[in-house]
This record gives structure tokens, sequence and C-alpha cells, in this order.
């Protein structure tokens, strides 16, 4: 479960002994699946079923059903569904230390110091017409499959396709290698990764955008133009979708009163909660909360 009290993503993605985690993520009507947010791991996602919309750095993609995306360390990154149809995909977020070697050989010179230091990046899309597609797609279900049964040696394997894949990313030369001495963060993402900090840290209790620019150094008419222009939402819509998101989280892990959820993700008038959370999940919250009860027996 997301730990929605963090500033960025601070979820914990596996363990310390294996820092990789896989998530079964599916979806059935319009809406916003996960929001804007960055985590200093990678992230490699696959749509088994349907599409999603993905937008990483302000930069929109749609992923059609078998396609996968690469989000880098550091992306901001956000999630949507398209339509309403059902969309399934799967999200394997891990810490490129898991690949790390305690001595410095040629791998760990070439490749995973330089993705650990992010001066090297994976592609942001594979193309399908490519020969080498069908091998990286491959080795990503044969990665959720030993995931999913976790056979005697498991991890051994996952590593090993790990490596594979970045094999054929070195052979096919679609890296991208970025100088150490310039910064891949621009002052704009820069910027707006405070924004968020902010929000995650503070969406519990009553936030006041004023608050939020002065803590930025900006003008507050200036900052709510330019979350809009990246984001694409106005800090309040964002600010409201995040806190339904953190009602979501807890309705369907926690036995919780409404009135309760309410007010632990900031709102202090619970008729304006209600119709916020049905607006976007198009149920209310004792409707949703039924769900996940009864699914628990």
């Amino acid at each position: 479960m997301l730990d929605l009290k963090e500033l960025k993503e601070f979820a914990k993605h596996g363990n310390s002994l294996f820092p990789l985690e896989i998530y079964d993520c599916w979806f059935e009507v319009d809406g916003l699946l996960v929001p804007y947010h960055w985590h200093n791991e990678i992230e490699i996602i696959y749509v088994e079923k349907g599409k999603i919309g993905v937008t990483i750095n302000s930069e929109s993609k749609i992923v059609n059903e078998g396609e996968m995306i690469f989000i880098n360390s550091e992306d901001l990154h956000q999630i949507n569904s398209i339509g309403d149809n059902y969309s399934r995909y799967y999200a394997l977020v891990f810490s490129p230390d898991l690949l790390s070697f305690k001595s410095s050989d040629h791998c760990e010179i070439a490749c995973i110091r330089p993705l650990i230091n992010k001066t090297l990046k994976l592609p942001q899309s594979i193309d399908s017409d490519k020969d080498y597609s069908i091998k990286v797609l491959d080795l990503f279900k044969e990665i959720l499959e030993e995931y999913k049964f976790q056979q005697p040696g498991w991890y051994l394997d996952v590593k090993s396709c790990m490596y594979k894949l970045f094999s054929i990313f070195t052979r096919e030369n679609v890296f991208i290698e970025l100088s150490s001495d310039i910064s891949h963060v621009s002052y704009k993402e820069d910027q707006i990764k405070k924004a968020l900090e902010y929000i995650h840290n503070n969406f519990n209790e009553k936030i006041y955008i004023d608050d939020i620019a002065s803590a930025l150094g900006i003008n507050t008419q200036y900052f709510c133009r330019f979350f809009k222009s990246i984001i694409g939402k106005t800090p309040i819509e964002y600010i409201n979708r995040y806190r339904i998101n953190a009602a979501s989280e807890f309705l369907q892990h926690e036995d919780i009163s409404i009135i309760d959820v309410c007010f632990r993700v900031g709102f202090e008038n619970q008729s304006y909660f209600i119709k916020l959370f049905k607006k976007y999940n198009n149920m209310t919250p004792l409707e949703y909360k039924k769900i996940f009860l009864n699914s628990n027996y």
C-alpha cells in the first residue's frame, strides 16, 4: 500500500535485499489512475489489456495493448485510463542498485553505475517494428512469471532477465547518454517537484495556494498559471484529486467510517467530500467501501 503521507513517492518498492516490486494495475472507467509523482527508482510499464495514457515530464503518450514504456529515475509522471474500456497494466519499479556489483567490472562502469548516477537513461519507448522489441517483451513477461510464482531461485532469474534487457539496449544503442556535469532536471520540473512535495506533505491539512507559491518564491497568480501549464490542472483540482485518491486507498485497506476518511484526507465538509468522490469514482464512498469489504470475504 502506498504511503500517502510521504513527499514525492517514498513507498518501499521491494525491500533492502531485493529492491524491486511489480504492481498489477487495472481500471474500468475513464479517470485518473495515478496522479503526478516522481521517485528515485526506474519504472517499466507493460499494458496487457486496453490502453492507458502516460505523461512523462509534460509529454503525453498513449500506450496501447502489448506496448511498453520506460520511466527513468526522477521523471515526473502520471497515468490515466482512456475511455470506458477495461485496461490492465503491470508496473515494474526497481532501484538500479539491485544490479550493482561490489567489484568495478566492465558492466558496472559502462552501464549500472551511469544508471545509478543518472548519466544514462532508458529510452522512453521502443518501436514495435524493431526486431529486438519481441525479445524485450518476452524478457519482461518472464520477469512477471518468476515474480508471480517465486519458485526457488526466482530472484536470480529476474536479475538475469534485467541484465539481458540492458544488454539488448546496449547492443541496439538505445540508451540515452547525459553529460555528468549538466543536470537533466529543468528549473520548471524542479519547481513542480517542490510544489508536489508540499501538497503530498500537507494534503491532510488545510492548504493555502499562497503558502505553496511562497514556498517556491513566486507570485501566487503566476504559480497557478505555471502549475496548470505543466500538470494540466489547477492546484485546487490537483489537491482535490490527490485527496480523493488517498481516500480511495483508505477505504480499500481499512475498515474506517466515511466521516473519518473525510477528515483524514483534509476535507472539512462531508457533503462536499462525498460529491467530489462520486464525481471522480462514479460512486459514493460508502458504495466504494462495500465493494472492497465484500471482496475480502
